[in-house]
C-alpha cells in the first residue's frame, strides 16, 4: 500500500515511495538535466523526491515550506521529470502523489490539510479541474476536504490507516 504510478505504456502499476533528498541528491537533481527549475536554491526547504521502487529513480520532485503564519503547507516548486511530462508521459500520477503527500504533511503539521502554490499560468486550469485546487487571486490552496480527496485518490491505504491520518 502506498503510492503508485500508472505505466501508460504497459498498463503496469508501480510502487513509489516518497522520501526527503539530502543536500547531495538535491544538488544531483540541479546538475541533472531532467527536472526544470533550480533546486539548487532549495536546499534552505524540505525537498522530496518520488522514486520508482524497483529502480530507486526520481521521476518527480517537491519542495515545501511549512507556513506557521499562513497556517498551510506552500509548495515553492514541484516538478516531473521531462520524459514524464505532456501528452507523450510514460508515468502518471507523478504529480498528484507529490501533491497528495504534501496535503498529508499539512494534517500532520496541524494545518488541517491546508496546502497553496502559486502555479504557472498555464498550470492554473490542470490545477482547478484536475486536483481540485481554488484559486485566491494570488495563489491556489487546497482546503481540507479537497485534500482528503487527494490523499484517498493517490495514497492507498486500509480504512483502518486512513481513519487515523485525518
Amino acid at each position: 500500500m502506498g503510492y503508485y504510478l500508472d505505466d501508460k505504456l504497459t498498463g503496469e502499476r508501480l510502487p513509489a515511495t516518497i522520501s526527503r533528498l539530502s543536500r547531495k541528491e538535491v544538488m544531483l537533481v540541479h546538475k541533472g538535466n531532467r527536472f526544470h527549475f533550480k533546486w539548487n536554491k532549495e536546499l534552505d526547504f524540505e525537498v522530496y523526491g518520488l522514486r520508482i521502487d524497483a529502480t530507486a529513480e526520481i521521476v518527480g520532485v517537491v519542495s515545501i515550506e511549512r507556513s506557521r503564519d499562513e497556517c498551510a503547507v506552500k509548495v515553492r516548486l514541484i516538478a516531473n521529470a521531462k520524459e514524464h511530462m505532456g501528452v507523450g508521459k510514460r508515468l502518471d500520477r507523478i504529480a498528484g502523489s507529490l501533491l497528495a503527500f504534501v496535503c498529508k504533511i499539512s494534517f500532520e503539521s496541524d494545518f488541517d490539510g491546508f496546502v497553496c502554490l502559486v502555479p504557472k499560468t498555464y498550470l492554473i486550469k490542470v490545477y482547478r479541474e484536475k486536483y481540485g485546487f481554488r484559486n485566491t487571486g494570488t495563489c491556489m490552496f487546497s482546503s481540507t476536504d479537497n485534500s482528503k480527496i487527494l490523499i484517498d485518490k493517490y495514497y492507498e491505504s486500509s480504512d483502518q490507516e486512513r481513519a487515523e491520518s485525518y
